[in-house]
């Protein structure tokens, strides 16, 4: 019966993949989730503040279908807020807006992590800003728009392992903004002395200058760790397509070095892309 219940599992997967790819229907719930035990599934996902109506359904139905344990969202508005709230019942949501530093309609962009709440206890979480002073609302250096990272720290309630997810959306316009929104970051990252993850739209190509500022001292991009892994770009405006580099990375501290997946999703659901960025993924070990 084990046997039989195991191969239906696999056949309904297997169903749910070829039509999620073929861009034909929603995806099941936990369709793609991880079976493998000891596995953490981290998330990355830009889901585009604007075009919220054709998406509203898009959006938490392949969040659910492939189950990250804790994902990194960038341009989350209050509107998306609401609706994610609502639609994922398995997951928490912890973030504040970019512009008034509370949850409000008009509390601009959340760079907000969610987690699976009946696995994990939150304790402890925060956002600041980058720009000169962090600890208050705040656009920093040449920036376009207040830019921000939020940050969490879990602990999984069966075996008591904590990791600490951060997640940010660095500036799109102000050179000066990104380079030391990128070293805010990334020294927030390296406090920690438990396993971490970095999540977000960095809005530099891999490879950069920027990109190799990240990724040196301290955290490795997991894309080039996992033996299962895909390239190519993860902006694509809508337009699809494979041609180019990431802008979107997952990247983990030294306490992390076992690291077997990493995804980019360029599926479409219902004939429409998800967002204007791939989500991408990272199956890891957390111990």
């Amino acid at each position: 019966m084990k046997i039989f219940e195991t191969i239906k599992s696999a056949i309904a997967a297997f169903i749910a993949a070829v039509v999620a790819f073929l861009g034909l229907g929603l995806p099941a719930k936990d369709s793609m989730a991880v079976t493998e035990e000891g596995i953490t599934r981290i998330m990355s996902f830009n889901i585009r503040c604007n075009e919220y109506e054709r998406r509203k359904d898009l959006v938490p139905a392949l969040i659910e279908a492939y189950a990250p344990d804790s994902a990194g969202l960038q341009e989350c508005t209050y509107k998306w807020y609401l609706n994610l709230t609502e639609e994922l019942e398995d997951y928490a949501f912890v973030g504040v807006g970019r512009d008034t530093g509370d949850l409000s309609e008009d509390c601009g962009e959340i760079s907000a992590v969610i987690y699976k709440k009946d696995k994990f206890n939150l304790i402890d979480s925060g956002t600041f800003w980058l720009s000169e002073t962090p600890d208050e609302v705040s656009r920093g250096w040449d920036g376009a728009c207040n830019r921000i990272c939020t940050w969490v720290v879990l602990e999984n309630k069966e075996t008591g392992v904590r990791y600490a997810h951060v997640n940010t959306h660095l500036d799109h316009m102000g050179p000066k903004a990104r380079t030391n929104g990128v070293e805010l970051v990334k020294e927030k990252a390296l406090s920690y002395d438990i396993p971490t993850v970095v999540t977000g739209d960095f809005n530099f190509d891999k490879g950069t200058d920027l990109y190799n500022s990240l990724v040196t001292g301290g955290l490795t991009d997991t894309q080039d760790m996992a033996p299962d892994t895909m390239t190519g770009k993860t902006y694509h405006g809508y337009a699809g397509g494979t041609a180019g580099k990431p802008i979107d990375f997952i990247c983990v501290n030294e306490k992390i070095d076992d690291v077997k997946v990493y995804k980019i999703l360029r599926e479409k659901i219902n004939l429409k892309h998800t967002s204007d960025h791939y989500p991408i993924y990272s199956d890891m070990v957390i111990k």
